[in-house]
């Protein structure tokens, strides 16, 4: 969540953006039109505008429900659903049946790497890999749960390190953030949408402040080193 200064920056930053990529459009359909000509012309254009806007049209085609000479009439966009723990699939379930040939590829690598040792070595081989592959999942799982302004709030703790961030603080960050998004996240409610960050363990709580966990430094970490974008969806 930031700040109302960043806010409008970030705006300002959109609209430029927004301004400079229709100037280019304009640009490249009139070259295109110059040189090429009817029909071909025509063609490209309609191919360019579908690149540049697929994903509202990915959005809106499965909201169709009829043409006429009217016009297009879609369904309305649902409502965006306010976020909740969920019982999270157990590491531990078995793959060999769902992806029986990738599985299969992995075992071997596996009993290979584990051929030439000793029984105590391949115990803690296999008890040490596992346990990364459980940090790497626990991550990779919460990053496909978590939204953008949960992201934007473990960044600020993260910055304001042991001092943390008030209770008043965090009202007033959350109430820039759905102002940012409003009318959409008007029916969000502030506790469930941190409760996620503090059952992930990635932020602690007292009654009147916040505070980074120390799962919330490696998670954030682990998206600087994997590349994960902190752009999220809200």
């Amino acid at each position: 969540m930031n700040s109302a200064t960043e806010t409008n920056n970030d705006w300002s930053g959109f609209i430029a953006g927004a301004v400079a990529t229709w100037d280019w459009l304009q640009h490249l359909f009139a070259t295109i039109w110059s040189g090429l000509g009817w029909p071909h012309a025509t063609l490209i254009m309609f191919i360019v505008s579908v690149y540049c806007f697929r994903g509202e049209i990915k959005s809106i085609l499965p909201r169709i429900k009829k043409v006429g000479a009217s016009g297009v009439e879609v369904d309305p966009q649902p409502p965006l659903v306010q976020p909740s723990l969920k019982n999270e699939e157990k590491l531990q379930h078995d793959h060999s049946g769902d992806y029986p040939s990738t599985f299969a590829v992995a075992l071997g690598l596996v009993q290979g790497e584990i051929l030439n040792k000793t029984p105590t070595e391949q115990v803690q081989y296999l008890v040490i890999t596992d346990a990364n592959w459980r940090v790497l999942w626990l991550f990779e799982n919460t990053y496909s749960f978590i939204f953008g302004g949960q992201i934007q709030f473990l960044q600020m703790l993260n910055q304001r390190g042991i001092t943390g961030l008030s209770a008043a603080e965090a009202a007033k960050e959350w109430e820039d953030y759905k102002e940012r998004f409003k009318p959409h996240l008007d029916e969000w409610e502030m506790k469930p949408f941190l409760d996620f960050l503090v059952v992930r363990e990635l932020i602690t709580k007292t009654d009147d402040a916040f505070f980074i966990a120390p799962r919330g430094n490696e998670f954030l970490t682990w998206m600087v080193k994997n590349g994960r974008s902190p752009i999220r969806p809200w």
